[in-house]
């Protein structure tokens, strides 16, 4: 059972602020970070269209068409995430060991939700990529494969896929003519492209039965991030006997990824425990239940905030550490 976090962080972006959160990290103990995301999810993974004129950012907001996104699939250029590639060179120039190095990649679903293919935005998700099928497939897909081969490239052991969306997309119905096993197909095509990391998926919000029983299925994807301080009724959800069936691990969140105030260490350690109650030893890489992004802005200074976020890490370390002894597994 692994420490680690989803990705972000209300500090400004910049090299400085990046390599400050590697060290904060390693000092207090942190097994598996990712690299530091300074920026929003969105824009970190979407810059690189932009550069390529493949979408338009329009304050904030990404616009392209069905038109141009269905020339540009065939990908023939090259893609860098700066933020994964400088985090991975001061871990390696400073010498900094954890347990694995994870890439929190925005996932294609949630990738194709914000990029309008319409100007009518009141339209809300049925202007997007994610309800056009063929885009997501033909080019979003492509694209994360695109980013995965940088990440792996570049030496991270672990990849996660940012997923949100996916909560809109399915519940009591999938909406925009997906299909579940279309759904499958697409995040297993990705988690295969990764094969040779760890590989999972980071789920945040309520989740329905429905998700989970289609996500639990996926080949190739091993861990499960969700939500369970902001929203306990996900345990409620969790199936052992589809987690051993497909031998899945739940990568928990613990402490609040919204709240600007310190939980406990009891608290947290008491989700912990319910959950090895409901699903036993099938736990690992234990976090927030988001990142910590949410929390910019909530106290008027971005250095109370981001001091907040690193106690958060030291109560999902210290949680963890206290399991860990109850059970008697090694903390080393």
């Amino acid at each position: 059972m692994r420490s680690s976090h989803v990705g972000s962080f209300p500090l400004s972006y910049n090299f400085n602020n990046i390599r400050r959160v590697l060290f904060d990290l390693f000092d207090i103990g942190i097994d598996v970070p990712t690299f530091p995301q300074l920026r929003s999810f969105i824009d970190i993974y979407l810059k690189p269209l932009e550069n390529l004129g493949i979408v338009e950012n329009r304050k904030g907001v990404y616009f392209s068409s069905y038109e141009k996104l269905q020339m540009a699939q065939n990908f023939n250029f090259s893609i860098e995430i700066p933020d994964a590639y400088i985090a991975m060179s001061i871990v390696k120039d400073s010498g900094l060991v954890f347990k694995g190095f994870r890439a929190p990649i925005t996932g294609a679903f949630t990738l194709a939700s914000r990029v309008y293919l319409s100007e009518d935005t009141s339209r809300g998700l049925y202007a997007t990529g994610m309800a056009n099928v063929y885009i997501v497939e033909n080019f979003f897909k492509r694209y994360v494969s695109k980013i995965i081969d940088f990440i792996k490239d570049i030496g991270y052991s672990i990849v996660f896929f940012d997923e949100p969306s996916l909560i809109l997309l399915v519940g009591k119905r999938i909406l925009f003519g997906w299909t579940e096993d279309t759904i499958i197909e697409i995040l297993s095509n990705l988690a295969k492209k990764a094969s040779g990391s760890e590989v999972g998926i980071h789920i945040c919000g309520p989740l329905n039965k429905r998700l989970f029983d289609l996500i639990v299925q996926i080949d190739g994807i091993k861990y499960y991030s969700f939500e369970f301080y902001s929203n306990p009724k996900n345990m409620d959800i969790l199936d052992k006997t589809l987690l051993e069936k497909y031998d899945k691990i739940i990568s928990p969140g613990i402490v609040s990824a919204s709240k600007p105030t310190v939980e406990s260490i009891e608290e947290s350690l008491n989700i912990l425990k319910r959950l090895y109650e409901k699903i036993g030893s099938r736990i690992d890489l234990v976090s927030g239940d988001c990142g910590f992004g949410g929390l910019r802005g909530l106290l008027g200074d971005e250095e109370k905030e981001y001091r907040v976020a690193l106690e958060k890490l030291s109560v999902v370390i210290e949680a963890l550490k206290h399991l860990k002894r109850e059970l008697g597994i090694s903390i080393s």
